[in-house]
């Protein structure tokens, strides 16, 4: 019996060890799991936060709105002696914000180099034309669309013109969406002239080197070329083309950049006038009422 009691006690004392290990055991993972939760939690709680702000930033974040020029240029235009078509578009909005009479068809005067140019780098783009050919007066073509923007230079806009060939400039405005434009007759109107700067500046069509290239010809010009838009709001930039017509016809169309950087195609049509101070104050009003 004496053996038999000491063997019973290590059996009993055994098994008491193993419940308890495996309550330690049960202890223990449910610590480490109660722990694991709790530091994810912490960890997504930043996150949330940040989540949540920026969704606060993006909302104090006002979208961008277009001026409303409308009124500025009505009161402008009927104030006028001569009658000026017009039409101004915002670069950032994508949408026309100011217009009179855009859609009349008048004499372009110099203003068909404008699409001339344009095509004419297009073609040399496209490899139909060879920019280093001498087209007239000792000049290559690409020095001829460089000279027709830049110094509104006309043997070699007539050049050109005739070697693209007036039908075939006809259909290429048309195809591009430019109904009021004929080179038979050289005519043109504000929205057109707004549209071809609209497609120079979103590079449309162009590459960026010969997109900078023609920038570059409608910025740097000699001051005769430059006393309306240019002269009437100096603090902006401007890349622009004028033609005029004796006492008949005044016309600047450009690419206006504030000093915020927004952008804005401001194209204004003269007839009946051949002055260049009325479209200087035009330019004055229309820029300080985008910049007040």
């Amino acid at each position: 019996m004496a053996y038999y009691s000491y063997s019973k006690r290590p059996v009993k004392k055994s098994a008491g060890k193993r419940r308890l290990l495996t309550l330690l055991l049960i202890l223990v993972v449910g610590g480490l799991g109660f722990y694991l939760i709790n530091r994810n939690n912490k960890a997504e709680a930043p996150q949330a936060d940040l989540v949540q702000n920026s969704q606060e930033q993006a909302t104090d974040t006002p979208a961008y709105v277009a001026p409303s020029l409308q009124p500025v240029i009505d009161k402008w235009a009927n104030a006028q002696a001569a009658d000026y078509s017009i039409s101004i578009y915002d670069l950032q909005a994508k949408q026309i914000v100011a217009q009179n009479n855009p859609d009349e068809v008048i004499f372009a005067a110099s203003l068909y180099k404008m699409y001339v140019a344009y095509f004419a780098l297009l073609d040399t783009q496209n490899g139909d034309m060879d920019p280093n050919e001498v087209l007239t007066g000792g000049f290559t073509r690409k020095q001829c669309i460089d000279k027709m923007i830049r110094e509104s230079h006309s043997p070699c806009g007539e050049a050109m013109m005739a070697d693209i060939g007036q039908t075939t400039l006809n259909q290429r405005v048309k195809d591009l969406g430019m109904t009021g434009t004929f080179f038979n007759g050289i005519r043109t109107s504000a929205t057109d002239s707004a549209k071809i700067l609209q497609y120079i500046a979103e590079k449309r069509d162009l590459n960026e080197e010969n997109t900078t290239f023609l920038i570059d010809a409608m910025t740097f010009q000699d001051a005769k070329w430059r006393r309306g838009l240019a002269t009437g709001a100096p603090q902006a930039t401007w890349a622009s083309k004028v033609g005029w017509n004796e006492d008949e016809n005044y016309h600047d169309i450009g690419i206006m950049t504030l000093p915020d950087s927004s952008k804005f195609v401001v194209a204004i049509l003269g007839q009946g006038s051949g002055s260049s101070i009325p479209i200087a104050d035009f330019a004055r009003i229309i820029y300080d009422s985008l910049t007040e």
